[in-house]
């Protein structure tokens, strides 16, 4: 036996080397790559080919390294274990993964290991965000052993980069964003799935609001860890919103997901018309091309006296290629509510036969900062299932759109410039002959910060030249004036109201409130839209993982009027203990309806198709970002 008391650091490392490689029996360690160990106090058996490392031991093997205050290493059948003191806890570093325990069993051979009451944290997100996890064993197992023990699937793993790594898989979980002791939220589940870099699994989860049960979650809960966008396929928290015409709805949504696809479900039990539905299936074919389904069973309000449900399906092709995107898309009996205009929400049914769009990338004008430009084009045959007076039910259509933004997002006044030009030609005439219309918006504004108070101002204007001999897309010259104001209350409360003025009919149209709880990882909104001309109030409460501020909204959900792009945090002006406002409502200048289908509860399909040149990031929250675009 040979014993090594307190050498230098390098001197026990050496010596614990020459052991393992020079008088190990022969074919030790043959299919291995180094191990080294290293300890206070190294003692190594040569006849049982046993080595025992106490304080501060580590071993490094591969790309794992593992910290405990006591490890042995069987050099014979190339098992290591490791052993925390009371209250301390043994590290394991796998890559950019971190994972602690109490206890550790790994077979270097077969890559294979457990770790008793584990907890870890995995990068998630594009913002440096991060999954917390904490549960009981933790057993790791190389990709393909993962497959044949039918952990996964093998659509799942398409995503993986290196295969020749490491699947875990936990039982008994706790998993969050927050990352306090005390989450404001988590989810359990009896078993997680974590791929590396690609995504976590967590099955049937429960969810936990302040440590109180709510429900058990019925679908997989998905969180992506491959950094290349900032949204989750399902919500775990039920939303609640009351419309109108249709009362009280609650709701819940979720997906099955694959790595290159997924199928998503949401439902909606409304107080006044019951269920409505949707399914969706997205599945990536190549690298650039993607095809979907969707079906939704949905309300259609016909008058003051009622309405009608029914199916509706829509189904195409979409895809990327060098920065420009292209969507094929059919629909039938598609639902329309347009916002024209101060109360005047055009409704009828739609169908798309099909509709071809055509958007290349934003592109920075050169010498000028901050300034950028794309150009659009929509092709698509159009019925309606309703004729109005003064209008034609079909016609061929060719769409033109060009759009235009500056947007500074650096300073204590923030300006921006939006513009956006579409013209409209049309196969067929309307009764006065018309079949053009051009229609020319602009958007024009600042936001700044007034001590606490945030403040931001817009002013709106659409001319219109010509008509569409369509119902669905005729549009009128509008003007409006935009003034919000925001301030806390408190340490975690966030108010605000945005008023708009109808500067043509001289009234306001309509008042957004917003009633915010935020916390370091979640929040919670309150919204209330007052309807100052019609009866088209609503209000609804949702939940937000501020990790994945990308996340569409819930089916069925409703979102205020947004006519500020996203210009960042005032981080200089940060109140001690008063959380940042991060603006989250959807960006959605220029889809008001009128040339392509805009939903922001449906996630684009073009999102499974890794983009050739990066998108907009209006709702980026740095605030020091300088140009907002990549050429």
């Amino acid at each position: 036996m040979v014993r090594s008391g307190r050498p230098r650091p390098r001197i026990r490392t050496l010596i614990l080397l020459l052991f393992i490689f020079f008088i190990l029996p022969k074919g030790a360690f043959a299919k291995s790559k180094d191990v080294v160990l290293d300890a206070d106090k190294v003692i190594f058996d040569s006849e049982t080919g046993m080595a025992e490392a106490e304080g501060d031991a580590r071993l490094r093997h591969e790309n794992i390294r593992i910290f405990s205050h006591r490890m042995e290493l069987d050099t014979e059948r190339e098992i290591a274990y490791g052993s925390s003191k009371p209250g301390e806890h043994l590290t394991i570093l796998y890559g950019d993964n971190r994972f602690t325990g109490e206890t550790l069993e790994y077979d270097m051979k077969s890559r294979e290991g457990v770790l008793t009451n584990a907890t870890g944290d995995l990068p998630a997100g594009t913002k440096g965000s991060t999954v917390f996890l904490k549960g009981k064993n933790l057993e790791v197992v190389p990709l393909d052993a993962a497959l044949e023990k039918k952990w996964l699937k093998k659509r799942q793993t398409r995503r993986v980069k290196d295969e020749d790594g490491e699947v875990a898989r936990w039982s008994d979980v706790s998993l969050t964003t927050c990352p306090s002791n005390r989450p404001h939220y988590r989810l359990q589940t009896k078993r997680l799935i974590v791929i590396p870099g690609v995504r976590v699994i967590a099955k049937n989860p429960r969810v936990y609001i302040a440590e109180k049960l709510l429900f058990t979650y019925p679908f997989d809960y998905v969180i992506p860890l491959h950094g290349e966008k900032d949204a989750l396929l399902g919500i775990f928290i039920p939303s609640i919103v009351h419309d109108s015409d249709k009362g009280i709805g609650y709701a819940l949504t979720g997906p099955l997901a694959w790595d290159t696809g997924h199928v998503s479900m949401g439902f909606r039990y409304w107080s006044d018309v019951d269920l409505e539905a949707r399914a969706e299936a997205v599945q990536r074919v190549g690298k650039n091309l993607a095809i979907f389904a969707n079906m939704d069973y949905s309300y259609e309000k016909l008058d003051e006296f009622g309405g009608v449900k029914t199916h509706r399906p829509s189904w195409g092709v979409a895809s990327t290629f060098g920065g420009w995107s292209a969507k094929l898309l059919w629909s039938q009996r598609e639902n329309l509510e347009i916002f024209k205009d101060f109360g005047d929400t055009y409704r009828n049914v739609l169908h798309r036969e099909p509709e071809l769009t055509i958007s290349g990338p934003w592109w920075n004008v050169r010498g000028i900062p901050n300034l950028s430009w794309r150009v659009s084009g929509i092709w698509g045959q159009y019925e309606t299932a309703r004729k109005r007076p003064g209008a034609v039910s079909e016609s061929g259509r060719f769409v033109g759109d060009i759009q235009a933004e500056y947007i500074v997002k650096t300073g204590s006044i923030r300006p921006f410039w939006r513009g956006q030009y579409r013209t409209f030609s049309y196969t067929d005439k309307g009764p006065s002959g018309q079949d053009s219309q051009e229609i020319a918006s602009s958007w024009l504004g600042f936001r700044t910060k007034l001590g606490p108070v945030d403040f931001a101002s817009a002013w709106f204007v659409q001319n219109v030249t010509g008509q569409s001999p369509m119902s669905w897309d005729r549009a009128g010259d509008r003007e409006v004036f935009y003034t919000e104001v925001g301030f806390p209350l408190g340490k975690n409360l966030y108010f605000s109201a945005l008023p708009a003025y109808d500067l043509k009919a001289s009234r306001f149209g309509e008042i957004g409130y917003r009633l915010i709880l935020d916390h370091d990882c979640s929040r919670w909104e309150l919204l209330f839209r007052d309807d100052q001309v019609g009866n088209d109030d609503w209000y609804a409460l949702r939940f937000m993982v501020k990790a994945f501020p990308d996340t569409p909204l819930v089916f069925g959900d409703k979102a205020l009027t947004n006519p500020f792009p996203g210009q960042g945090e005032f981080a200089d002006y940060k109140e001690k203990g008063v959380p940042l406002r991060h603006p989250i409502d959807p960006d959605v200048w220029g889809k008001d309806g009128l040339t392509t289908r805009y939903d922001p509860t449906r996630p684009e399909e073009t999102s499974l198709i890794p983009p050739a040149s990066p998108a907009p990031v209006s709702g980026d929250i740095s605030g020091e970002d300088g140009d907002i675009y990549n050429p």
